[in-house]
């Protein structure tokens, strides 16, 4: 008995030794028609689960789990069981993720592909997956670019991870229609820029990382859209510029994590609409604690959160202190944050072993107000070094005409602080943790006196003209001088030639 009904299944039913035993005994007490209705229950059991890959380990419970992670693999089985509801092939070789390698797994709810070496995915990949719920892609270092198609359709998508892949840029689209997504990782890559609206679809995102990286500024509407935001997590990147709205749709965050970045100012209107955060770091940076820094200053004053200290860099009479406990006394003057950078410049290197970017602090993109103007001609600074120039990221662009252009080398050299007219965005510093050194250096009164002489105008001509004798009082005196000493050097040889004519025709 035992063995028909072994016979009389079919190919995808499988049934436990204890159940046959039962189904026997049932089958022994029970008149035929009985017998007859259990055979039809038990050839109608289902599978709990279907031929299962050879490298990979399945059961049912809680979920029908195919599990083949650590198995060496380099490409994705084919012979998935379609019921498949969680799919674990994370630690292996696989390289490529075609588009056909999930096209019959409509029930999958979770897929870990982390810890691989995919360098691909073919757009299509995940097509169909309507239930999809967590997708994990991280430490795959060589995918560094995703087709922005890739993730289309994931409509029940609320975790993904992207974080050590080694992205380099976030395709325009690349998160449309992710309107479940809740959790964003996308750390430890090699992001420079973030687009504006790349998160527009995201209205129930909760958690977006982003620390770890190399983004260098915050644009106006990069987080548009993130109005359900709670975490926000910046550090460890090279931000130093954030437009004075970059955060207007971030009124639900609570935390915001901006510390070890390349930050010198920072507005109290940039952080206003932040009206539910709690959590906040902002150390790490080199804050300049005078007038640029009173609005921040301010907004300190009602913020009800917990913060991080904001340890100025400069003035040196304030470095060092948090900014939230200065005086208002201590914000009231202006430093000359110009001289003090270009002194930074001269003595610090940055860890590549390059020097400091030098733009001045008080650059932005939104055209904030200045509180504070150079009143003198920097263009020494420049010069002063072996007499080369200004640096390119410090001269403004020529105006190809040559006039306007010597005409402007006649006048005295100011260094724009408006990008918009240089067209320099650089800042003060462009490395992860900061370039300046942590011993302030002096201002520029204490440098060599060589260092402090009025340089000529870079009109003066190359060649050297004689020297002028200091009997002579003026200019013209000289040039008088001059000229009467070239009139008797002409007579002299005037008068020695014809004698030296009528001596060679006498020898001759």
């Amino acid at each position: 008995m035992k063995r028909a009904i072994a016979e009389g299944s079919s190919d995808s039913t499988v049934i436990s030794l204890g159940e046959i035993i039962t189904v026997d005994r049932i089958l022994s007490r029970k008149p035929q028609g009985s017998k007859l209705l259990i055979l039809v229950l038990c050839l109608n059991i289902q599978s709990e689960v279907e031929s299962c890959p050879g490298a990979c380990v399945c059961y049912s419970e809680p979920k029908i789990t195919i599990s083949c992670q650590q198995q060496g693999l380099t490409a994705i089985p084919t012979e998935i069981p379609i019921q498949s509801q969680r799919i674990f092939l994370h630690n292996n070789k696989i390289t490529l993720v075609r588009s056909t390698s999930f096209t019959s797994c409509r029930n999958m709810t979770i897929l870990w592909i982390h810890s691989n070496n995919i360098s691909l995915i073919e757009p299509g990949a995940f097509y169909g997956l309507n239930k999809l719920e967590e997708l994990d892609l991280s430490d795959n270092t060589n995918l560094k670019s995703i087709n922005p198609v890739t993730f289309r359709g994931l409509v029940h998508l609320h975790t993904l991870h992207l974080d050590r892949c080694g992205l380099m840029e976030l395709s325009t689209g690349l998160f449309r229609g992710l309107f479940s997504l809740q959790y964003l990782y996308l750390q430890d890559n090699n992001l420079q820029n973030l687009l504006d609206d790349t998160f527009i679809d995201l209205a129930n995102l909760t958690y977006l990382f982003l620390h770890g990286n190399k983004i260098k500024s915050l644009s106006e509407n990069v987080f548009r859209g993130l109005i359900n935001l709670d975490r926000l997590l910046l550090h460890q990147n090279r931000v130093s510029l954030v437009h004075r709205r970059s955060f207007h749709d971030l009124g639900k965050v609570m935390t915001l994590y901006l510390f070890n970045n390349n930050l010198t100012v920072l507005t109290g209107e940039t952080m206003a609409p932040l009206v539910s955060l709690q959590y906040l770091r902002l150390n790490g940076n080199q804050w300049i604690c005078d007038c640029q820094a009173r609005s921040l200053w301010n907004w300190f004053k009602q913020f009800k959160g917990s913060s991080s200290e904001l340890e100025c860099h400069l003035p040196p009479h304030l470095a060092g202190r948090d900014l939230k406990r200065l005086q208002s006394s201590d914000l009231e003057g202006c430093i000359d944050s110009f001289n003090q950078i270009r002194t930074s410049v001269f003595s610090t290197k940055t860890r590549s072993g390059k020097l400091a970017t030098g733009s001045p602090p008080l650059s932005s993109h939104d055209g904030s107000m200045k509180c504070c103007q150079p009143e003198m001609d920097k263009s020494f600074i420049y010069e002063a070094k072996g007499k080369a120039g200004p640096s390119s990221h410090s001269s403004r662009p020529s105006s190809n005409n040559p006039l306007k252009d010597k005409e402007n080398m006649s006048k005295t050299k100011y260094v724009e602080t408006d990008p918009s007219k240089n067209g320099s965005n650089k800042q003060i510093n462009d490395s992860p943790f900061g370039t300046f050194p942590s011993i302030v250096d002096p201002p520029l009164t204490k440098l060599r006196p060589e260092f402090l002489e009025p340089i000529e105008p870079s009109t003066v001509p190359t060649k050297k003209r004689q020297g002028c004798s200091k009997k002579n009082k003026s200019k013209a005196q000289c040039r008088l001088t001059q000229q009467g000493n070239s009139s008797t050097l002409q007579l002299s040889l005037s008068l020695l030639i014809p004698p030296l004519v009528w001596s060679l025709l006498l020898l001759c």
